[in-house]
C-alpha cells in the first residue's frame, strides 16, 4: 500500500486527526459514543478543514496561506460539501474505541485548490513541431509556437516516471514541483492535465521501491531518477540534474505522462 504520509494538527490526547498525502484524505479521529460523534457534522468539518489549512500547498505556501491571498477559492471551497466517510471502529490498548471520518481531497477540494497548469517549459533538446528538426538552442520560437522534444531512434518507451528521494528529508505537500538546480520546472502542475490532477492528485507517494515500482500508476516499466536534494521554503521540490531534466522532457510519450501524472515519489 502507499504510505500514508501525517500531518498532526490535533493537541487531543487520544490522537491527531490527519491528512494521509498517499490517498489524498483527510482522516477526522473521534471517540466512539464521545462527544464529536454525537455532534453535528459541522464539528467533523471543521476540524477536517483546520487538518486540510495546517497542510502545505507548494513550495511557499501552507493552505491556508494560499487560501488568504485568493479570497475566491476560499469562499468556493467554504461552500463545497463533501461527505465523510466512516470507517472503524478500532480498539486501542487501552479500551478506547474511536471512529475515523474520512474526507476525500480529490475530486473537487483539489480542482478549487489547484494552481495554474499548461505553463511548463521544455527542457532539453529541442524540435520543430512542423519538420521535426532540431531547433537552434540560442533562438526563440515565435509566439504562440510549441516546441517538441527533439527524439532520438533507440528511444524507450517508458511507462511511468519515479523520482527517488529517499534520505533527503523531503516533505509533502499538495502541489509539490521537481526542478532543476536552476529552479526549471521539470514535473509539475506546468505539465499535467487539471482533470488528472483533480481525479487521482499529482504524484502518487511511495517509501518501499518494490511498491513503487510494481504500482499500477508508475507501470511495468517506469524512468526511475534520483534527486540530488530538496529545495523550497516547506522542503518540499525534490532537485535533479539538468541531464535527468533532459531524460524526464526527452519525448512526447514522456511528456504525456506528465500529463497523465503518471508520477511518483520516493521518500523515507
Amino acid at each position: 500500500m502507499r504510505f500514508a504520509f501525517v500531518l498532526a494538527v490535533s493537541a487531543a490526547a487520544l490522537s491527531a486527526d490527519t491528512l494521509d498525502f498517499g490517498r489524498y484524505t483527510v482522516i477526522v479521529t473521534s471517540i466512539a459514543g464521545g462527544p464529536l460523534e454525537a455532534a453535528a457534522g459541522d464539528e467533523i468539518s471543521r476540524r477536517a478543514a483546520a487538518v486540510l489549512d495546517a497542510a502545505g500547498y507548494d513550495h511557499t505556501w501552507s493552505v491556508a496561506a494560499y487560501l488568504a491571498a485568493h479570497p475566491t477559492a476560499q469562499r468556493r471551497l467554504h461552500r463545497t460539501s463533501s461527505s465523510a466517510r466512516q470507517t472503524g471502529p478500532r480498539y486501542l490498548s487501552d479500551g478506547t474505541v474511536t471512529i475515523d471520518y474520512e474526507y476525500p481531497l480529490t475530486g473537487p477540494v483539489l480542482r478549487l485548490l489547484m494552481p495554474p497548469t499548461d505553463h511548463g517549459r521544455l527542457l532539453g533538446r529541442r524540435a520543430c513541431p512542423t519538420c521535426g528538426q532540431a531547433w537552434p538552442e540560442d533562438r526563440e520560437p515565435p509566439a504562440g509556437a510549441r516546441l517538441e522534444p527533439y527524439e532520438e531512434e533507440s528511444g524507450v518507451a517508458y511507462t511511468g516516471i519515479l523520482i527517488d528521494c529517499q534520505g533527503l528529508e523531503l516533505q509533502p505537500v499538495l502541489f509539490p514541483c521537481v526542478v532543476t538546480e536552476q529552479g526549471d520546472e521539470v514535473i509539475g502542475p506546468g505539465f499535467s492535465d487539471p482533470e488528472n490532477i483533480a481525479a487521482a492528485g499529482p504524484v502518487a507517494w511511495f517509501n518501499d521501491r518494490t511498491l513503487a515500482l510494481t504500482s499500477e500508476r508508475l507501470g511495468v516499466n517506469p524512468l526511475v531518477v534520483r534527486a540530488i536534494g530538496v529545495t523550497g521554503a516547506n522542503s518540499c521540490d525534490p532537485v535533479v540534474s539538468r541531464y535527468d531534466a533532459a531524460r524526464i522532457h526527452g519525448s512526447r510519450q514522456n511528456l504525456d505522462l506528465l500529463r497523465r501524472c503518471r508520477v511518483g515519489l520516493l521518500t523515507d
